[in-house]
């Protein structure tokens, strides 16, 4: 009887084990319940400084639409997973500026417009499945994320700057104020904290698949 070759079989081991070993892959997640309107999610902004021009945003009322998202998530057992969640946007709103020229306090309000943009965020959580939906705690997020944003206040802002520049003899710089008035960081949520994902808000494919991310080793 002809014996078979030693070598084949190596192979075809070595790729079964590597197969084993693979990490899980990504998945891609779309819960259409959530792509609607929300209100009010921001409040404060960051504070911004350039020399002695400190400003300080706010936007006491927006409408921000969630066109579309998703999350690429690859589980790591026990329910966790991470990966990144891009999701899509536009709004409009109300936007505060108290601005401080060396102890001068003036504020400013106007229009304010989020273009269209994508937003990423990346991050981990542990998904468990509770009575009435899923309880979601956020074990990673960044601490801020940045937002486009247009609005007449900017421009004032911008030139109330380039006023004290000027009395500064080019030792105040206004670039980096103005790319940070442009695209604001807002402030997120501390890692830690939990959310609730009702089933009303599901449809029975995104529970299906929210049970294949827990369940997922």
């Amino acid at each position: 009887m002809r014996k078979p070759r030693l070598a084949p079989l190596l192979a075809a081991a070595a790729a079964t084990l590597a197969l084993a070993a693979a990490p899980p892959a990504a998945r891609e997640l779309r819960l259409g319940k959530m792509n609607r309107v929300y209100s009010d999610l921001v409040g404060e902004l960051a504070p911004l400084a350039a020399g002695p021009v400190v400003v300080r945003l706010s936007s006491p009322r927006q409408l921000v639409s969630v066109r579309d998202h998703v999350a690429r998530l690859t589980p790591t057992g026990g329910g966790r997973v991470e990966g990144t969640l891009e999701i899509d946007l536009l709004g409009k709103g109300e936007l505060v500026a108290d601005l401080d020229l060396g102890g001068s306090v003036q504020r400013l309000a106007d229009e304010l417009i989020l273009p269209p943009q994508k937003v990423t965020l990346e991050g981990a959580a542990r998904l468990t499945r509770v009575a009435g939906g899923y309880r979601v705690v956020a074990e990673r997020l960044p601490a801020r994320v940045p937002v486009a944003i247009r609005s007449r206040l900017i421009n004032q802002i911008v030139s109330a700057c380039e006023g004290a520049a000027l009395l500064s003899l080019g030792a105040l710089d206004c670039a980096p104020l103005t790319a940070s008035l442009e695209r604001p960081s807002v402030p997120l949520p501390a890692a830690g904290g939990e959310y609730f994902l009702a089933d009303a808000e599901l449809t029975d494919a995104d529970r299906a698949e929210l049970d294949r991310l827990i369940g997922a080793p």
